[in-house]
């Protein structure tokens, strides 16, 4: 929606700089700095998905829980590690898996089903380049994803988060066909920029509130090492996070 009103925003204003200020010796230049808006805020658009440009994210909870969210799985040792950590603290998580990686390690994906958790479409191959693919190719892309997941685990999945986070005028119309919805985050780890998981474990815990959802990757040691400390730090602080009890219907409240 958003993305359609710029774009009006654009037309009318061009329209309008070349019907009445044709003549004006800045009309080069008034031309260059509407054109300059238009896409300062469609590439705001495409590489920040909680603006929901081009499509409504879900990026926060309406719940006093946090959700844990982890990208980028299943890994063959890190994933197995945080779903140790998981059960440990009775906790509950929204793994968002690559399809090509879900073929890999089918085991590891009928554990996080198995142990209560959620799954979600991250895509088949985690093209960093996705948010460029056509409506044909982005569609091709999930439905992959989404017949290896179903293979596997027996579920329909319902949710999708894309890659790097980066969105196209194409989202909407797929996802809306799939009926997948579509998830962000409200706390960015930066953990595959954090290579100390006492340090990753500090920006979590401070940043972490009532509702959030929080986005690690379960591909990074890093991640997987500071998992369990920020969990009880985090409890300790009153966090509530999710569980057994209210996992299915998290996004419902």
């Amino acid at each position: 929606m958003k993305h359609r009103v710029n774009i009006l925003l654009y037309a009318l204003s061009v329209t309008l700089i070349c019907l009445f200020l044709r003549d004006n010796d800045y009309f080069v230049l008034m031309l260059i700095g509407v054109t300059f808006i238009f896409f300062v805020a469609l590439s705001l658009g495409v590489l920040f998905m909680q603006y929901n440009y081009f499509l409504k994210s879900t990026t926060e909870l309406s719940s006093d829980k946090c959700l844990l969210t982890f990208d980028d799985g299943p890994h063959p040792t890190n994933t197995i590690k945080i779903l140790d950590i998981l059960a440990k603290h009775e906790v509950k998580a929204l793994f968002f898996v690559i399809g090509e990686k879900a073929e890999q390690h089918p085991e590891i994906i009928k554990r996080i089903v198995i142990e209560g958790h959620l799954i979600g479409n991250h895509s088949y191959n985690h093209n960093n380049f996705m948010s460029m693919y056509s409506k044909s190719r982005l569609r091709k892309e999930l439905t992959k994803a989404q017949e290896a997941l179903w293979k596997i685990s027996g579920q329909q999945v319902q949710f999708f988060r894309p890659p790097i986070g980066y969105t196209n005028p194409n989202y909407a119309s797929i996802l809306k066909e799939m009926k997948l919805k579509c998830i962000g985050w409200t706390v960015r780890s930066y953990d595959t920029v954090h290579k100390e998981s006492s340090k990753l474990n500090e920006r979590l815990v401070s940043m972490t509130k009532p509702g959030n959802i929080v986005l690690l990757h379960d591909n990074l040691d890093v991640s997987a090492n500071a998992l369990d400390t920020y969990i009880t730090s985090a409890k300790s602080n009153g966090i509530l996070f999710a569980s057994s009890d209210n996992i299915k219907t998290i996004f419902d409240a």
